[in-house]
């Protein structure tokens, strides 16, 4: 996809996440600069968990899925997940090592290290990109709520 049409898109979705929704669930954007989305989610404070931030790379959005990899809220790359916090895992947070990223991963439909992983290469980016459920907001709100039912 052309860069220009690629960054129009991706700034007209990042607008359409109203604040209220960011304030609601606790996001915390630390940029939107394309194509990078940097989303923190915010742990409340009675949990001893801590947050989770995203740097989503929207290259080529939406031919192509974002590349996200995990950092700490201070913006460290996470190198080893936390066990899940109810003891069973959603599957969205692999602990990997990814084999191009080497490092923890979202395993998840929407993401690019899930379509390129050798075992989802047969699950086409191309057969769900462009529907609500796989736009940038719908992406990043699936990834949250996983975070919501395991804080890894």
């Amino acid at each position: 996809m052309h860069d220009a049409v690629s960054q129009a898109r991706f700034e007209q979705e990042i607008a359409a996440i109203p604040e209220s929704t960011r304030n609601l669930r606790g996001w915390k954007i630390h940029g939107t600069t394309y194509p990078v989305f940097d989303v923190e989610f915010c742990a409340p404070e009675s949990d001893d968990r801590p947050g989770l931030r995203l740097r989503m790379d929207f290259s080529g959005w939406n031919s192509s899925p974002p590349s996200i990899v995990l950092l700490r809220p201070s913006g460290e790359r996470i190198t080893q997940l936390l066990p899940p916090k109810n003891g069973g895992a959603t599957g969205v947070f692999n602990q990997g090592p990814h084999p191009n990223a080497h490092s923890p991963f979202i395993c998840m439909r929407g993401s690019r290290e899930y379509h390129i992983h050798p075992s989802h290469t047969v699950d086409l980016w191309d057969n769900i990109k462009g529907t609500p459920e796989f736009n940038l907001g719908g992406i990043v709100t699936q990834i949250w709520r996983a975070w919501q039912k395991d804080r890894p």
